[in-house]
């Protein structure tokens, strides 16, 4: 099994969208991300990171700076 954590600064912006999205069709990893200053996450965000590929998320909202 691959695991991949990744600190993603910035997940909002289209880069790391298409970066998240690469390494997940190469790798096939279990996959970790931290986003700290993101307040609200929504479907459209996982389907733009993610693709049509399956996948399960758990979000906790980032509280203060």
């Amino acid at each position: 099994m691959k695991v991949l954590s990744y600190n993603v600064r910035s997940l909002g912006g289209g880069e790391k969208k298409v970066e998240v999205r690469r390494l997940v069709g190469e790798k096939k990893p279990v996959v970790c991300i931290q986003e700290t200053k993101m307040f609200v996450l929504t479907d459209q965000v996982i389907k733009a990171t993610w693709g049509d590929t399956p996948c399960g998320y758990s979000f906790q909202p980032s509280v203060g700076a």
